[in-house]
């Protein structure tokens, strides 16, 4: 039914104003009164004593579109507060589609978000073409929380253009067409267009589709996104410079007054004043009225390498990235081969850095182990077994994936965001916006859940970089008022029963874990659940005390 009385809680409505005393009644999916004192009408009562009582998370960069088809819940973000999501990012949806591209999609999209392809092809239905299609395919269904759609720009070019989409800009006439697309889109209720500047390719090292789109076709798609009030969010290789892309993206869209959100702002010890000097700079874009914001994650960035295919080894592409993409057995014959250790080692002393820091070999910590024998070294760093054994990493680390069967847990840590005092202050920033998460994508070399948790358990409690007003409204005022989620991110009478309960002492954010629960066994990395009350969806309870409910009371949301 909806129908819920949050008593005896400290509210804080999601606007940045001061928390205060009130309970908070929800009939039928809706807010409908806030007071200092309730009295119960026969409804549910939850108790909030001691505990924070405000709006739902919002989790706006995420790659939860696949995971919906396997699990309606999307464990674990309901057991840390987030209520609504929005996916398709990175210029990756599932529709619009046509049926002899799916097998290239679903590889590209498998690739990019390190994702197993077997899922894709075993639970998603696949009965759609078309993103009106899509979108009344799984309106249907009944999830944990709620998700809304962008579209990828990767699968509008793809669907007007084929595989010409891969190899040169559109024509006058493509244009229209990919913009009459996504206009359709829009109408059938998608949130905005993703797409890409630069860094993903295919596995065949191919610039992705939306790479070749110059300004015209960017601008056209623009229009569309200004004339439904929608927004685009996109990424770049902030490696090869950040200032550049921004700009244009910033020109594009300040006619239309159209939302612009990029990836990534992180902080990195090695320099320290970076991260602030680019907020800085886009205050100064924003204040010129382009409505440009970067998007910041408080989580330390740790990948575990997924040697099954992914961009672990982006850069190393003659050699590492080679071991990766292979079958087990050319695994074998490579990681033997003089030639290939000959160019894997001039390759990793050329190249500076790699989605994983090769170089930085005291950073790469091995996790796991094949056999008894090499047990000691669990915990110690490559830089250890390099000192112990000597020779180049590299070929030490070749011999380390021949002893463990090829799958030996070995993560980067540190990559970037490794002082929590830095990302504090990239927090705090106006400029920004919290996101970047990437929940639902490169299962098996992080988990992308919990952002919200460690946002407010170290940066609002432990280290008060923000005020426990300030850190709710980044992860539901700011973010429903930025990406259009109408009626969330506020508590307020009218809004959607969408609400988290939590004593702020009690959350805590754990480090992820391997589990086994994926359709036919096959592994993630999960993070434990953070310690909240409970979190609503609609005026129904979806995870109460850290486990789930059986209500599935979120929807797709429809711009």
């Amino acid at each position: 039914m909806g129908d819920i009385l949050i008593r005896g809680g400290i509210m804080i409505d999601g606007t940045g104003s001061p928390g205060r005393r009130a309970d908070v009644r929800i009939r039928t999916g809706r807010i409908v009164e806030v007071a200092p004192t309730l009295a119960s009408d026969g409804e549910r009562v939850l108790d909030a004593s001691g505990c924070y009582v405000s709006p739902g998370f919002i989790d706006v960069h995420t790659h939860l579109d696949p995971t919906m088809h396997w699990d309606a819940t999307c464990d674990p973000m309901p057991q840390h507060g987030v209520t609504s999501v929005l996916t398709g990012n990175c210029a990756l949806s599932l529709a619009p589609l046509r049926a002899h591209e799916r097998e290239e999609l679903i590889d590209l999209f498998c690739y990019i978000e390190d994702l197993d392809p077997e899922l894709f092809a075993e639970r998603i239905s696949w009965d759609w073409e078309s993103f009106g299609e899509y979108i009344e395919s799984i309106s249907g269904r009944s999830y944990s929380l709620n998700a809304a759609l962008m579209v990828g720009h990767n699968l509008l070019r793809l669907y007007v253009m084929g595989e010409r989409a891969w190899e040169q800009g559109a024509s006058d006439d493509e244009r229209a067409q990919i913009a009459e697309l996504l206009d359709g889109a829009m109408r059938h209720g998608a949130f905005g267009l993703t797409t890409c500047l630069g860094f993903d390719t295919d596995r065949d090292r191919r610039p992705v589709p939306a790479r070749l789109a110059d300004d015209a076709e960017l601008s056209s798609l623009i229009q569309v996104l200004g004339d439904h009030e929608g927004s685009v969010q996109y990424n770049f290789d902030t490696r090869d410079g950040l200032r550049e892309p921004v700009i244009r993206m910033a020109e594009l869209c300040r006619p239309c007054d159209v939302v612009n959100t990029w990836l990534g702002i992180v902080h990195r010890t090695g320099s320290p004043d970076n991260a602030q000097a680019i907020l800085d700079w886009v205050s100064q874009v924003q204040a010129t009225g382009a409505r440009t914001y970067p998007q910041i994650t408080p989580r330390p960035l740790d990948f575990n390498i997924n040697w099954s295919g992914g961009m672990s080894m982006d850069r190393l592409v003659n050699g590492w990235f080679r071991v990766v993409q292979a079958t087990d057995a050319e695994k074998v014959r490579l990681l033997r081969s003089d030639q290939w250790r000959l160019v894997a080692r001039e390759e990793w002393d050329r190249v500076p850095r790699a989605m994983i820091p090769h170089q930085a070999t005291e950073r790469l910590r091995l996790l796991t182990v094949a056999r008894p024998e090499n047990a000691h070294w669990l915990g110690a760093t490559l830089a250890d077994l390099v000192a112990a054994r000597g020779g180049h990493p590299s070929d030490v680390l070749a011999d380390w994936l021949l002893e463990n069967d090829l799958r030996p847990g070995v993560v980067a840590v540190g990559v970037a965001n490794e002082d929590p005092c830095g990302v504090g202050e990239t927090l705090a920033h106006p400029a920004g916006v919290i996101g970047n998460s990437d929940a639902g994508a490169h299962v098996k070399m992080m988990c992308a859940a919990g952002d919200s948790t460690l946002l407010l358990a170290r940066h609002v409690r432990d280290r008060a970089d923000l005020t426990i007003e300030q850190g709710i409204h980044k992860i539901t005022g700011q973010p429903a008022e930025v990406f259009g989620f109408h009626d969330r991110g506020k508590i307020r009478v009218g809004a959607y029963g969408d609400l988290t309960v939590f004593d702020l002492d009690a959350l805590h954010w754990d480090q992820d874990v391997w589990a086994n629960d994926l359709p036919g066994g096959r592994s993630r990395l999960r993070r434990p659940e953070g310690g909240y009350r409970a979190t609503i969806v609609a005026g129904q309870v979806t995870q109460e005390d850290g486990t789930l409910t059986e209500a599935r009371p979120g929807r797709i949301l429809r711009h």
